[in-house]
């Protein structure tokens, strides 16, 4: 039955469906279950005998009330005799012979993201994740190399999404779809007008892919599995390189970020202390950023002397690249990679985790473990942000600290009270102040003995 097609009828519905239009005859719209909504201009082909379906475009690059208006006109186009299918192949020939190839799109913007230009913390790429965009590009450039970037349409970008989504993949997914969406947006600017519109738009929270949604936020090893993880770490039959080995360790007993871990410089390590400099610290953006300096605690002061008797000691990087990179730091991702990868992939390399039989954890997972134990051990989410670095405007404690660290897994056998820790520190510090000698025990002393009746 005809409607008047407005917005209303822009909903994802449980199947395929089609509204005709009742002010602007042959205008009608598609609704799919996956939330594309694409409008079309349908007419009896007077040469053929058949309706023709002609896409005018998709929501939200057409809103209901342009895309009527583009009908109307291609109504105009049909009773002059105009043949739309034969006038869009001539449109499309002219811009084919003029717009410029998804290729050549991507490797002027990729070269883009690679110039060098000047940031607080030194000379540096436009976008230091420069690799990471290439490596999203992959299928697309696949997909739609020799293509025109100004043909390529909504419905294109859906299907190239769904391709990962149905593969199990839907965080690779939705990164992808971020990468390409800042990538047409970056081609529409007014210097460049490769495209006239975005094909790929934002999509709402709830239509995303969600990431195992049945799994909690946040993985935490146990006591058992930590004593697996950390000694599994110092069996020479496990996978890896003892410096890789290394650096996971130092990232749980620091709780400093992997990608931390692997840039320490030694001129920036003291006895008591590591300096992470302010072009690897990630809250580098912020106006009041600085150089991270993260206090050394014993099991991190042994695991950093362990790290320098291997190799050269003058040596820059505590954690040296490989190959092409031995001027450089190690990778993130080497360890991440370290610890998930498996005898089933193609490489055939077996990883610590099946090694050491641990399901799914992460490099990040450690630094989580150590937050929990903080939490344990009765440290307020506002401390325990502060060793994690993490900021906030007041602060206090930051969201993100309780929001993603801090899981209810127990780790240790007892959690403190922290009015006990309290109390202790209150202890300790009035015997400096009395000059009495430390508390050796927590003991009581025997109570004294009644005196009885003769």
């Amino acid at each position: 039955m005809p409607v008047f097609i407005t917005d209303k009828h822009l909903k994802a519905s449980t199947t395929r469906k089609t509204y005709s239009d009742n002010k602007q005859l042959g205008f009608a719209l598609r609704t799919t279950p996956n939330g594309v909504f694409t409008f079309y201009y349908q007419h009896l082909n007077k040469k053929t005998g058949k309706r023709d379906w002609d896409v005018i475009g998709t929501y939200p690059t057409w809103t209901p009330e342009r895309a009527r208006s583009e009908a109307t006109r291609l109504a105009g186009l049909v009773e002059s005799d105009k043949d739309i299918r034969q006038l869009r192949q001539q449109k499309v020939a002219r811009n084919r012979a003029e717009g410029v190839t998804f290729q050549q799109l991507h490797d002027e913007y990729i070269d883009y993201c690679k110039q060098p230009v000047e940031r607080r913390w030194g000379k540096v790429p436009r976008k230091e994740t420069w690799r990471n965009i290439g490596y999203a590009f992959k299928r697309p450039l696949e997909w739609w190399s020799k293509r025109v970037a100004n043909e390529i349409t909504a419905n294109d970008t859906m299907e190239l999404y769904e391709s990962f989504t149905d593969e199990g993949h839907p965080a690779q997914a939705n990164n992808v779809r971020g990468q390409l969406h800042t990538m047409f947006n970056w081609a529409l600017d007014s210097k460049r007008k490769y495209v006239t519109v975005n094909p790929c738009p934002k999509l709402l929270e709830d239509d995303k892919a969600v990431e195992r949604a049945d799994i909690e936020d946040g993985r935490v090893l146990t006591a058992d599995e930590l004593r697996t993880f950390w000694f599994g770490l110092d069996d020479p039959n496990s996978p890896g390189d003892r410096l890789s080995k290394l650096a996971l360790k130092l990232s749980l007993v620091t709780l400093l970020r992997t990608g931390e871990c692997v840039c320490v410089e030694r001129t920036r390590v003291t006895p008591s202390a590591v300096t992470i400099p302010l072009r690897v610290a990630k809250g580098r953006r912020s106006k009041k950023a600085r150089d991270v300096v993260q206090p050394l605690n014993s099991l991190a002061r042994e695991i950093l002397g362990e790290v320098f008797s291997i190799g050269d000691p003058d040596r820059q990087y505590a954690f040296p690249g490989t190959g092409n990179r031995k001027d450089k730091h190690m990778t993130q991702h080497t360890l991440g990679r370290m610890l998930a990868r498996t005898s089933m992939d193609k490489t055939g390399q077996t990883g610590i985790c099946e090694y050491l039989g641990l399901v799914d954890v992460t490099p990040h997972d450690l630094r989580r473990t150590g937050a929990c134990v903080l939490e344990q051990l009765g440290y307020s989410d506002g401390v325990i942000g502060k060793v994690m670095t993490h900021k906030s405007a007041d602060k206090d404690a930051a969201p993100v600290t309780r929001e993603h660290y801090l899981v209810p897994v127990p780790i240790i056998a007892r959690p403190v009270d922290p009015r006990i820790k309290a109390l202790d520190d209150l202890d300790d510090a009035l015997r400096e102040i009395l000059g009495l000698p430390l508390g050796s025990t927590k003991e009581l002393p025997a109570p004294p003995r009644l005196l009885t009746a003769a």
